[in-house]
């Protein structure tokens, strides 16, 4: 599985190892963002109060159903 990793703290670093361990191709995303449209799953893993800011700089997203976990 295309995996992209939005956020690359404790969360995104860590299940991005995690996931490349397990064989999957990640791909991990920082400030500067970057194109997702490639991707089988997209996490988005920084805090709330910068998904607006990390998104700005994501293309790709149109057409990705999306999932929220509370």
């Amino acid at each position: 599985m295309n995996i992209t990793v939005i956020g690359r703290g404790n969360v995104g670093g860590g299940l991005a190892g995690l996931w490349e361990r397990a064989g999957h191709q990640v791909t991990r995303l920082g400030r500067g963002g970057g194109n997702v449209g490639t991707a089988d799953a997209v996490l988005l893993a920084v805090p709330g109060t910068a998904v607006e800011v990390a998104l700005s700089s994501v293309v790709g997203l149109e057409g990705k159903r999306s999932a929220l976990a509370t």
